[in-house]
């Protein structure tokens, strides 16, 4: 099943609404089971915490590479996610891999 990135933002509002949260250190990860045959992601790098958009921008196409490397965990069809980017500085590729791999303990077992 491949990723898709979320679009209707009522699922997105969803999410963030009734979705599990699982906390890290510089990643954070809101999950919610819509019960159908998709899997969708989403992205989120506050302004807030990364000022220049070429940085946010740089941080997205990370996440978005990781997310799309077979070292993903599989997920059951219907779970959808969100990744919200909570550290102030710009990580590396591996040390964002590392931190979703430290935030989604209980992520791959959905």
């Amino acid at each position: 099943m491949k990723l898709k990135p979320i679009k209707d933002k009522k699922k997105i509002a969803l999410i963030f609404e009734q979705g599990t949260l699982l906390r890290g250190k510089d990643i954070s990860i809101k999950l919610y089971n819509f019960n159908d045959n998709s899997v969708c992601y989403g992205l989120a790098v506050p302004k807030k915490n990364i000022p220049l958009a070429s940085k946010r921008n740089l941080i997205k196409r990370r996440l978005r590479a990781i997310i799309s490397k077979s070292s993903f965990p599989k997920l059951s069809a219907g779970v959808s996610f969100f990744i919200l980017y909570n550290s102030s500085v710009v990580l590396t590729s591996s040390e964002i891999e590392s931190a979703l791999k430290e935030t989604r303990g209980g992520f791959i077992n959905l």
